[in-house]
Formats: C-alpha cells, sequence, structure tokens
C-alpha cells in the first residue's frame, strides 16, 4: 500500500476474524512478506504497521493476514461472511464456494474472477484463490456478497467497516458468552446444545487428574514436589511427576490455587472424555469451518469443530472463552484466574500454556 488513504466497497485486510465485544480499539498488525514461490506475484500481510478496525463504529479484532495481488486484496471467506451475517459452504468436487447472506447468494469456483450473485454474472477486480488451505475471495464480492462497505485510511492506518442493516451474524440466542459454536442458524445451535447436555446427564468420574498418575499430579500442583533434574524417564512415579509439569507448568508458575487447577482438570476430562466418545466419521482441515453441530450430527470433523466442541464444556462450567484461529487450525483458550491460558495442541496434547495471542473471540 501507498501512504494515501483509499475508500474501497469492500472489507479489506483480514485474516481469521473472530468477535469478541471489546470496548478498546484494537489493532491488526501488518506488513509486507513474500508468499510461496507458486504465489510469486502475491504479497502476505503479516507483522508491523498497527491498524486499528471497527464494525459499524465498534472495534473488533483481526488476527492472521490478508493478502495482496497488486491493487487489489483476497480474503479469508468463511470468516468473514459470518462475521458479516452469511454463511458459506463449499463443494469440494466443483471447487465452488455458495455464499448466502440477507437474501442474496452468490458463488465463485476457485481460480475464476468470475461470479454469480442472484444469479447474475459479475467480473471481480481478481479470481478467488485457495492459499495454504484458505479459501480467499476478491473484497469486492464480499462488499456485493454482504453489502459491506469499508474506509481504508492507510495514513491514519484505520479500517473502518460499515454494514447497511446491523450486524448478527448468527441471530441466534445463545446461553454462554454469545457464542454460536459456528452453527448457522438456531437449530442447529438448539440440538448442539441438547446433545450435550443429554451426554451430561449421567456423566461421573472418579480421578480428577486420570486414573494412575492422580498421586503425583496432587504432589506437583498440591505438595510442591518438583521432578529431579536428573531425572530419566521410566520410572512410573516420576513420569507421571513431568507429565504433570508438562500439563501445567504455567499454572504453577502463575501461582494459580490449586482449588481452581483441579477445576480446569476436571472440566478438560470432561471434555476429553465427551469428545473421546464421539463416533466421528471424517476429519478434514480443508477450506471450510466445521461447527460442533457437524461434528455431533454429520460426523465431519477438523480442529474448529473440535476446540468449539470443547468450548461449550467450559463455557457450561462457567469459564470464559476464546477460539485461536491459524487457518486452519483451531484451538481452545480459557481465562484462568484473569490471565488467558491456551489448551495447546490440536489433538489433546495435555498442555496449559500461558496465551501470547490477542484479540481474538
Amino acid at each position: 500500500m501507498n501512504g494515501s488513504s483509499k475508500v474501497l466497497s469492500s472489507v479489506l485486510l483480514s485474516g481469521v476474524l473472530l468477535v469478541t465485544s471489546l470496548t478498546n480499539p484494537v489493532e491488526v498488525n501488518s506488513k509486507q512478506i513474500t508468499a510461496a514461490d507458486n504465489h510469486s506475484n502475491i504479497t502476505m500481510v503479516a507483522a508491523t504497521v498497527k491498524y486499528k478496525v471497527s464494525i459499524n463504529g465498534k472495534p473488533v479484532s483481526l488476527h492472521n493476514s490478508s493478502i495482496r495481488i497488486g491493487p487489489n486484496h483476497i480474503l479469508p471467506a468463511k470468516s468473514f461472511i459470518i462475521r458479516l451475517g452469511g454463511t458459506t459452504t463449499f463443494n469440494s468436487k466443483t471447487k465452488v464456494l455458495t455464499i448466502k447472506s440477507n437474501g442474496t447468494t452468490s458463488t465463485i469456483k476457485q481460480g475464476s474472477k468470475v461470479a454469480t450473485v442472484n444469479g447474475k454474472k459479475i467480473t471481480l477486480s481478481t479470481s478467488a484463490q485457495a492459499i495454504n488451505d484458505v479459501f480467499m475471495i476478491p473484497h469486492d464480492l464480499v462488499a456485493k456478497a454482504t453489502g459491506t462497505k469499508v474506509s481504508i485510511s492507510t495514513s491514519a492506518k484505520t479500517i473502518d467497516i460499515t454494514h447497511a442493516t446491523p450486524i448478527s451474524p448468527s441471530r441466534i440466542k445463545t446461553k454462554y458468552q454469545g457464542h454460536t459454536y459456528g452453527s448457522d442458524n438456531q437449530y442447529q445451535y438448539d440440538k448442539t446444545m441438547a446433545y450435550v447436555n443429554n451426554y451430561f446427564k449421567n456423566y461421573k468420574r472418579k480421578f480428577v487428574f486420570g486414573f494412575w498418575q492422580h498421586e503425583q499430579y496432587v504432589d506437583y500442583f498440591k505438595n510442591g514436589v518438583k521432578v529431579p533434574t536428573d531425572y530419566i524417564r521410566g520410572d512410573d512415579y516420576y513420569d507421571a511427576l513431568d507429565d504433570a509439569e508438562h500439563w501445567g507448568e504455567d499454572l504453577r508458575k502463575n501461582k494459580i490455587p490449586y482449588s481452581q487447577i483441579v477445576k480446569v482438570a476436571e472440566v478438560e476430562s470432561k471434555a476429553r472424555d465427551f469428545l473421546n466418545d464421539q463416533p466421528m466419521l471424517r476429519w478434514d482441515d480443508a477450506y471450510d469451518v466445521y461447527s460442533a453441530y457437524h461434528f455431533f450430527y454429520k460426523r465431519n470433523g477438523d480442529s474448529d469443530s473440535y476446540a468449539l466442541a470443547q468450548q461449550i464444556v467450559f463455557d457450561m462450567n462457567g469459564y470464559k472463552t476464546r477460539i485461536l484461529s491459524t487457518p486452519p487450525l483451531s484451538w481452545l483458550e480459557v481465562k484462568i484466574n484473569g490471565k488467558w491460558y491456551i489448551q495447546y495442541d490440536e489433538y489433546w496434547g495435555a498442555t496449559w500454556r500461558l496465551s501470547t495471542s490477542s484479540g481474538v473471540q
């Protein structure tokens, strides 16, 4: 970008858009770096110039990057369309993305710069592309598909997004923190919550920290026992003590009270048992974002749906939560004693780490 202000009828500069109610302006980092060799004409916006972003006057957060091709921008379809009140579906066979928003249906094929909006073909500024397994669409398609307008000032470092109607992306009545868990409508949300509630009706678990290693976790977190510096794996007791350190070293370093650590472990165990009991048939970290509803009823899953399902359990147990997304992967973050911690691993790696992310939901 040059130093002049530009007004584009679209949403620009993105990343995975995960929104929370914020009272202070949120900053987005951006800097041009060269993308992959097979996209040598593409630059990725990622880390130094900071942009403050607002939608209808309310600050929101952007995570990750948009991609600029010459004067044009392409951005992650799913995250933007959902935030602006629409839904997306991607047909992996035909490579066609379908967008539905406020009575408008739009389609575009991967590699094409011609879209169809309510049956009418339009030529866009650039073509839709798949970059790092994320389906990216031109900014002008976002505008036409959702009725958005964005004013971007490169000199003031601001992105002001306006919408013709109040933005209520989900239009779903939710129970916890406004989280929809990826549901497209009220029916999916209600079915999702009914599924979870039914599972936990008769749920019981005896050991908080698992079975054979419970004693060692108690020793590590309650009694202050440390793993010997010269320890070599092979001893059951110290193996479990080492596992406890790996699982919650940051919790102990930050002096989280033992009672709170126990509660985190209890809820994590509930979530793990719940997710392990799901007969998921297909795992697919691809262009689209699967919801918790897909996970439970469609038997399709990815790290998004896994993190969203995990989030429900923590929400039900009174925690503030958000999802950290680095497409195509996502992780759960939980607020513990005033600080955010990330459950760091896509496939239930038992590790809680103090989060270094910011501005994500």
